[in-house]
């Protein structure tokens, strides 16, 4: 996953005082949860990466129903050099100390660390088989354990294809692929050569760990497409290095993903058109694959819903549009899930009303206010229809039922893992088979 920080977050925190006093409130189920008091509640939410006024319009309505509760949302700031796993390390520093916001956001596949961090969702708002009806089932796996709800998503994220229409229409290609081979069908149409064989033009930059920042999902979906699996069910041992299920003849499917994401920069393959090559001083040959994108030297990208208003920002005159993701067979479609959920502390002295908040934007009347503000696709199921032929961000909703986590335990060091086996393939030619059964004797020496 490298670094899912973006940009440095810039704001201060604000405040919301919010007014008229309330024992309780009914969920959608008809439920009633009691607060803890009715006198004055103040309640801090930690959030990452929207604008600080995102929930300003939500944060208001809440304000008639509930007077004696004003809530607090701090914007985190991450400085350029760091990294959701600093933001990560210091939330469950503060915990501990007991100390801490009383909300704040877990990625799907932080749950692990912050489990006994945090206070479940009480079941009088939302029961585990209402939660599976509302939201998609990658949120079910990620974020219920042992029938106790630990977060809520306000979205859902998961990778897709970015393509150049210019190039597109310039070459006469009508449409974005579907699969992989339609993928490798069009990279001697669209990958350009300069001088001793140089890239000038990608058709999709792939290949490589230093230069793709998404790599290491991007190689992660690949496995799964190819059949593999990634872990056990309780996610205690690495297994893609294992034959794919019920096959027979043995299918290696992490050798095969393998093999054919290192060909995508392996100048020897059919394939090749994309390069991690360095000049004498050590610059890039060739830009990383967004900024190639950007400055139309890709003619396709891999990555997530935020990189549409990146792109609008920082190449404001690019022509392009987003497809589902490509797939091995369209009969079994895999995406990898890239998304936050919205949880409460054990510290906190009013979980009751915190979770009521979370839940409170969760809903169908209000959670339209909030993706659009803040350019998401709706987690909540009833409200994604609607943004299926939506431009951009139509390829998400359409991917969320069959999109899925990668558990990752120590995520930066298994990023570290999947960079050397990608590396050792590419450029020490190490065997594809050497490199995932190392790259899976690593990781789970690592857990």
């Amino acid at each position: 996953m490298k670094n899912l920080a973006r940009y440095t977050a810039l704001g201060l925190a604000i405040a919301v005082i919010l007014g008229a006093a309330s024992c309780g409130r009914r969920s959608d189920s008809g439920d009633k949860i009691e607060f803890e008091t009715k006198q004055e509640v103040v309640l801090q939410y930690d959030r990452l990466w929207d604008e600080d006024d995102v929930l300003d319009e939500i944060i208001q309505e809440y304000q008639d129903e509930h007077p004696n509760v004003s809530i607090i949302v701090r914007k985190v700031n991450l400085k350029p050099e760091e990294t959701i796993y600093d933001y990560q390390k210091d939330l469950i520093k503060q915990i501990a100390d007991g100390a801490g916001p009383d909300m704040f956001m877990i990625h799907s596949d932080w749950l692990p660390y912050h489990k006994n961090q945090i206070a479940p969702m009480p079941s009088a708002l939302m029961e585990p088989d209402q939660y599976a009806q509302n939201f998609p089932q990658v949120a079910v796996e990620d974020f219920i354990d042992s029938n106790k709800i630990y977060a809520i998503p306000y979205y859902v994220d998961n990778l897709m294809l970015f393509y150049n229409t210019r190039i597109f229409d310039d070459l006469r290609i009508r449409k974005p692929p579907r699969t992989w081979q339609e993928v490798v069908d069009l990279i001697p149409k669209l990958t350009k050569y300069g001088p001793n064989d140089t890239i000038i033009q990608s058709a999709l930059p792939l290949g490589v760990a230093d230069g793709i920042p998404r790599f290491a999902e991007i190689l992660a979906t690949l496995i799964m497409q190819y059949g593999g699996e990634m872990t056990t069910a309780d996610h205690a041992k690495a297994t893609f290095d294992l034959p794919a299920p019920d096959s027979n003849p043995p299918y290696f499917s992490g050798k095969e993903a393998l093999s054919f994401y290192t060909s995508f920069a392996n100048p020897s393959s059919s394939t090749y058109t994309y390069t991690d090559a360095k000049n004498r001083d050590g610059s890039r040959q060739f830009p990383i694959d967004i900024q190639a994108f950007m400055d139309e030297k890709a003619a396709m990208f891999i990555g997530y819903s935020y990189h549409v208003e990146d792109i609008k920002k920082f190449a404001p005159g690019l022509r392009f549009e987003t497809a589902p993701l490509p797939q091995l067979r369209l009969e079994n479609p895999t995406v990898i899930a890239n998304y936050w959920g919205e949880t409460v502390s054990k510290n906190s002295k009013y979980p009751n009303e915190a979770w009521d908040f979370i839940n409170f934007v969760a809903q169908r009347r209000n959670i339209d206010k909030y993706t659009r503000a803040a350019k998401h696709v709706p987690a909540l199921k009833e409200k994604r229809e609607s943004y299926v032929s939506r431009q951009y961000y139509g390829p998400i909703a359409q991917q969320i039922d069959y999109s899925r986590s990668w558990y990752r335990q120590n995520t930066p060091e298994i990023e570290a893992i999947f960079e050397r086996m990608v590396d050792s393939v590419l450029h020490y030619d190490v065997d594809p088979s050497t490199a995932i059964n190392t790259a899976v004797r690593d990781i789970n020496n690592l857990i």
